[in-house]
């Protein structure tokens, strides 16, 4: 951890006089970062796809990712996730009392993250969203591209193992907030290397796909909702090691933007995802997801 903060702090300083260079943050219960977006292209000619639809969009990211024109440092924590740690290590009586038969309260509003921390590189295409008299593009971006991500520590049931891993992922991934309208994707195919070996070395694919809508109604199927899939098998034999699917709704308000939202899914743990002691400690095969989170425009 403290390689990483010390790398970061070095580029971010190197970096800082630099014109091209941008940067972003974003707050969520399972997802937070402060990002570091620097243009590759001289000329600073990103692409602004306003205009263009969704199709139109991946075709001209893949058609310039031959030609990179961003590279993005990310520092990200998964806030509900550390919650869970340090709720097991400092309160374990009442992490045991959350039980009910195979069902604990506190593994449910955590599972399906690995990791407390990570940094991430990437290099690719990216295009961005502008909008009318905004002084700041934000999170109103799209990118394809390869990345890197790393982290020293790994979760399994709410109790960190020391493990230097790396993640080598092909990613898109896109934001467009309009004035009524949010649309989040993601979509992620790669490989989990670690050094721990009680952990399996994994290959995975993702999806993630999210809507608010702030004119239509919350039981729209497509609007106000939103949908997450994850299969990983391992690296070494192609047996299923984790799948998850989980489907969400949000309840978008009229005060700045807000919006709260439920996920709900299930994730599967099969034998072949940890090795050796944790294998020992026992494999909960079957979790159901609760992930309550709370959205806002800045």
């Amino acid at each position: 951890m403290k390689s990483i903060v010390f790398v970061l702090f070095v580029f971010f300083n190197l970096a800082s006089a630099q014109e091209s260079i941008e940067y972003d943050y974003e707050l969520d219960a399972y997802y937070s970062n402060v990002s570091m977006f620097i243009d590759l292209d001289s000329d600073r000619n990103i692409t602004d796809g306003n205009h263009m639809n969704e199709v139109e969009i991946y075709s001209e990211l893949f058609y310039k990712m031959l030609e990179p024109n961003i590279f993005l440092i990310e520092a990200s924590v998964h806030p509900m996730n550390m919650a869970g740690t340090y709720f097991r290590k400092n309160h374990q009586s009442d992490y045991t009392n959350a039980n009910v038969d195979d069902f604990n309260f506190i593994k449910a509003l955590t599972a399906g993250f690995e990791e407390p921390y990570s940094l991430t590189v990437f290099l690719g295409s990216m295009m961005v969203f502008s909008k009318k008299n905004a002084q700041r593009v934000g999170k109103n971006r799209a990118y394809m591209g390869y990345m890197v991500t790393v982290g020293d520590k790994s979760i399994k049931d709410n109790q960190e193992h020391n493990d230097k891993w790396l993640n080598f992922e092909f990613k898109l991934k896109g934001t467009r907030e309009k004035k009524n309208r949010d649309l989040d994707w993601s979509f992620r195919v790669g490989s989990r290397i670690h050094t721990n070996h009680n952990f399996v070395d994994t290959v995975y694919v993702g999806a993630r796909r999210s809507s608010i809508d702030y004119k239509k109604s919350i039981w729209s199927l497509f609007y106000n909702s939103s949908f997450t899939t994850m299969f990983a098998m391992s690296a070494d034999n192609f047996k299923m090691t984790e799948a998850e699917v989980t489907a969400g709704k949000y309840i978008p308000t009229n005060y700045s933007g807000l919006s709260f939202g439920l996920e709900v899914g299930y994730l599967y743990t099969s034998n072949f995802k940890y090795k050796g002691d944790l294998k020992d400690d026992g494999i909960n095969n079957h979790q159901m997801i609760l992930r309550p989170n709370l959205k806002w425009k800045f």
